[in-house]
């Protein structure tokens, strides 16, 4: 089977996940509307009731998507393990290696997309009507942070990049099971005790790039020996 045929298998599988694509879809719209009602300025004066309701509803729909945008990913990466779907892959002459790195490619797009939706595009709608100074509210960030906004970027792409890197292998080595989000945490305090103590003087983009490298590369060798 080719690679790039298990890809739109991977694609087409997320997409049919009914349950986690109709939370989206509800989270999005709370998300949405409620950005909606922040642009229009309602705060500005006494709202009303459905306003009230529109803006709790949306306070809660962030927490919720916060935990969603965490528990989606790791749900995709776990579901191949439960339905067995993994040892049918690999029988079919596809390597693990490459059905890793397919599924870290899939997984890794959905929750880019599933992060545009419900994060993005709300924030885009909300701060596009606030009356703010954007180049002030940037300036004022690199006083306070001492980093660029391009710099701030790459190291939460980066950090991200590792807490994912990380889920893999804690999924990979608990084949699946609800376990893996003890392992997940472990792995990731032990990761940043030693890479702390190893380069501790060293910049902060040195060590992520290590560290998703490691994960990477013992999530492999534990799948490469697994009796699937």
């Amino acid at each position: 089977m080719k690679l790039w045929n298990v890809f739109r298998m991977e694609i087409f599988k997320n997409l049919n996940d009914r349950f986690n694509m109709f939370m989206m879809l509800v989270l999005m719209c709370i998300n949405i509307i409620g950005s909606i009602v922040i642009m229009n300025q309602q705060w500005l004066r006494q709202p009303t009731s459905f306003e009230e309701m529109v803006l709790s509803l949306y306070e809660i729909s962030i927490s919720l998507t916060v935990i969603f945008l965490f528990v989606y990913p790791f749900q995709m990466a776990r579901t191949d393990y439960k339905n067995k779907v993994m040892s049918l892959m690999i029988a079919s002459g596809v390597s693990r290696v490459q059905y890793y790195f397919v599924k870290v490619g899939a997984t890794l797009l959905f929750s880019f997309l599933s992060f545009a939706l419900l994060m993005i595009i709300p924030m885009i709608i909300m701060f596009n009507g606030v009356p703010v100074d954007t180049f002030e509210i940037v300036n004022f960030y690199v006083a306070v942070s001492g980093v660029s906004i391009v710099e701030a970027i790459l190291i939460l792409v980066l950090s991200w990049l590792l807490l994912f890197s990380t889920m893999m292998t804690a999924i990979i080595i608990t084949k699946g099971k609800g376990s893996a989000i003890f392992v997940f945490f472990g792995l990731f305090i032990l990761n940043g005790l030693i890479m702390d103590g190893l380069f501790g003087s060293i910049g902060s983009y040195f060590v992520p790039f290590i560290s998703i490298a490691v994960m990477a590369l013992i999530g492999i060798l534990v799948l490469r020996r697994q009796d699937l």
